[in-house]
């Protein structure tokens, strides 16, 4: 049943997933390696997060859609 919605929600959203994980992940690397200014925070770790967050939906919509397959 969870593997079931888990591809379903993938299916119709994994464009946007892709787009998030490549967007999030350029930036975290551009603010983490950024001189730090005083007055402005690099905040890389919610960048950071994000992307790590929609590589895990990229990669368990990847394995239901093939649980479901199979």
């Amino acid at each position: 049943m969870v593997f079931e919605v888990l591809g379903i929600f993938f299916a119709w959203t994994w464009f946007i997933w892709a787009f998030v994980f490549v967007f999030c992940l350029v930036a975290a690397i551009k603010r983490a390696v950024q001189e730090a200014v005083k007055s402005q925070d690099r905040n890389a770790e919610t960048f950071t997060f994000w992307a790590a967050l929609s590589f895990a939906v990229i990669l368990g919509g990847t394995a239901s859609l093939l649980v479901m397959a199979g």
